[in-house]
């Protein structure tokens, strides 16, 4: 029998787990045209979360058209115009005659700007005039009112935007075409925490422009709950302190939780055992482990040592004591350490408090880079 744990897609339906509140907000949002932002850590249900709302809405019998954008690779103002403006027709138009009469309408030169075939970013330096990106960014607002529809805008990974060249003006322009828009939704996710907390938090662009949905830890009663009814879907048995130390396990991420249930499940003829489980929970840190290697291979001995202090619950950092302690030069040293490691995506703070985005490279780290 296939395995009923799902990591490697995003999940609906009876396989979405919890998050009500979560799910009842962006609905909520998507229907009174009210933009979301959403930025998390990879693979911590971002992707599961919107699908199912909008699995939700189209239930509920809300109207709309969605058009997925990923911006994994945008690296120019050129690619990022092109992408938009192919997404867009691709999305809206169901023939090549459709694509070249939605693009008469708009401004017929703007195919032009592009060339023939689709943009290599690796030479899509040279400017596209103000104009043209403007017609650009506003085709959602033209296609709403030309399909009479509710344009969804899907932007992912938008914190690369901050790898452009002229980033700062990039983001204004977005910031002030978007804003002027009175039809369209714009869900925007990244998955680097903290460069997308430079955009919306320090720099503070798009201010008050979307409401941010935070995903919090999937409870723990539902979590259990669906290992234990995932288990039993194939006969098989799992008591609920083993489905709790699942979950404890992995600190209730979802994707690495999901991973874990998979690989007992795997090795479960009847009753999962907790030998069992600690063999699986050992096979899936051994599974990361190369990624995790990588990540600690390209840190230098301050940084890792800084590591170790946080995962000693270490105080006042830049304190003679605890610098002495750590090897730590100086507080300016400290401080650039912090700003490594966040700019790293390892570490990163709520509300004065530093946290690990990877729940499992920590475990990782502790157990088995520092052997504690």
């Amino acid at each position: 029998m296939d395995s009923p744990f799902t990591y490697n897609t995003y999940v609906t339906g009876t396989d979405f787990i919890s998050r009500h509140q979560e799910l009842d907000l962006f609905t909520n949002l998507v229907r009174q045209k009210q933009h979301i932002l959403i930025y998390e850590p990879p693979k911590s249900g971002k992707h599961s979360l919107i699908q199912q709302g909008l699995i939700k809405l189209r239930q509920e019998g809300y109207s709309y058209t969605v058009c997925k954008i990923n911006l994994f690779n945008v690296r120019t103002q050129k690619h990022l115009l092109y992408k938009v403006f192919d997404s867009l027709l691709d999305t809206f138009c169901s023939s090549p005659q459709e694509r070249e009469e939605v693009i008469a309408e708009i401004n017929s030169g703007i195919a032009g700007v592009f060339g023939d075939g689709e943009v290599k970013y690796e030479t899509a330096t040279d400017p596209i005039p103000d104009a043209i990106a403007e017609q650009i960014l506003n085709m959602p607002e033209f296609m709403a009112k030309k399909y009479s529809t509710n344009p969804v805008i899907y932007l992912e990974e938008f914190q690369e935007l901050l790898l452009l060249d002229d980033n700062y003006y990039v983001l204004k322009l977005l910031e002030r075409i978007l804003k002027s828009h009175t039809t369209s939704t714009y869900i925007i996710t990244g998955s680097q925490v903290n460069a997308m907390k430079e955009i919306f938090e320090v720099q503070r662009f798009f201010y008050n422009f979307a409401e941010r949905i935070k995903l919090g830890r999937i409870d723990k009663k539902s979590f259990t709950d669906f290992i234990i009814r995932s288990f039993l879907k194939a006969g098989r048995v799992v008591s609920k302190e083993l489905a709790d130390k699942t979950y404890e396990l992995t600190d209730g991420h979802p994707w690495y939780t999901q991973q874990l249930g998979d690989i007992s499940f795997l090795l479960t003829r009847g009753f999962l055992t907790d030998q069992i489980l600690m063999q699986s929970f050992t096979s899936l840190i051994e599974l990361h482990s190369y990624r995790f290697l990588t990540v600690t291979g390209r840190l230098s001995r301050f940084q890792i040592n800084f590591l170790k202090a946080i995962l000693d619950d270490a105080e006042k950092l830049s304190s003679a004591e605890v610098m002495q302690r750590y090897g730590f030069n100086s507080s300016a040293n400290v401080n650039r350490l912090k700003e490594a490691l966040q700019k790293k995506e390892i570490l990163t703070q709520e509300k004065g408090k530093w946290e690990f985005l990877d729940p499992l490279f920590k475990t990782w780290l502790k157990n088995v880079y520092f052997e504690l």
